[in-house]
């Protein structure tokens, strides 16, 4: 049995998230002001122009990081806030976006993000739930500045769909993958993105097996039904290595 194709989030779009997350609050050091209706200031790690209220970026604003990203847009608190855009430069088609669209409480709520080979990926955040839109796939359900988190749905791009748990952007828990068929082909544990721990397998040709997994193998302690044919054994990466009389 091959490895079952499961759902990857796209890293780019994790570190996406995060990064507006770490850098979105934008508080200044020292005693600040009441109001200070435009301010240029400059650290070791970012450069900021625009205005400032009691010692907060406040009303619109650009935000030079020194690792590459610049934000230009709307602040609230120290906080993104409203319209604006985020540019990373990177060396490779996965670091180098953009995104241009609604920041809410120093994170992406709604948008676009735009990559350098020309991909798109658009964002819509409903409280913690959120709907991304790519070009050959969507999910909607939790999401945090790690990525997809808690229950969610990942349809892929030839309509087969994982229904379950994810982990900071990958399949893991109780879940169910159901191929393009509209026909259940594993039903159990994932982790990392794969089978594993406990399920069972259903084989296009109609038997299935019940048992152990690892990585998207059969592996440990499981039973096989085919029809009427029912046997149990053991298996090792895939292969049976003991047959239960």
């Amino acid at each position: 049995m091959r490895k079952a194709v499961t759902p990857v989030v796209t890293a780019l779009l994790i570190s996406a998230v995060a990064f507006l997350a770490v850098y979105g609050m934008g508080a200044l050091d020292g005693d600040g002001a009441s109001h200070v209706d435009y301010l240029e200031y400059g650290s070791n790690e970012f450069a900021f122009s625009g205005g400032v209220k009691d010692g907060l970026f406040s009303g619109n604003g650009t935000i030079s990081l020194y690792n590459g990203g610049v934000f230009t847009g709307s602040f609230d608190e120290g906080r993104f806030s409203g319209y604006g855009a985020f540019y990373n430069i990177g060396d490779t088609a996965l670091n180098d976006w953009h995104f241009n669209g609604e920041f809410q409480n120093g994170r992406t709520n709604s948008g676009t993000f735009y990559f350098q080979d020309d991909s798109e990926v658009a964002i819509n955040r409903d409280s913690t739930d959120v709907t991304l839109t790519g070009p050959e796939w969507q999910y909607s359900g939790g999401f945090n500045e790690r990525g997809q988190n808690g229950k969610g749905s990942f349809v892929f791009e030839d309509g087969s769909v994982y229904n379950g748990s994810f982990l900071n952007g990958l399949a893991d828990g109780a879940g169910i993958y159901i191929d393009a068929d509209g026909r259940i082909a594993y039903e159990g544990d994932f982790r990392n993105g794969l089978f594993n721990g406990q399920g069972t397998y259903f084989s296009p040709g109609g038997w299935s097996y019940e048992g152990g997994f690892k990585d998207g193998l059969f592996d440990g302690e499981g039973t096989v039904t085919d029809g009427d044919s029912i046997h149990s054994g053991i298996w090792e990466e895939g292969v049976q290595i003991k047959r239960d009389e």
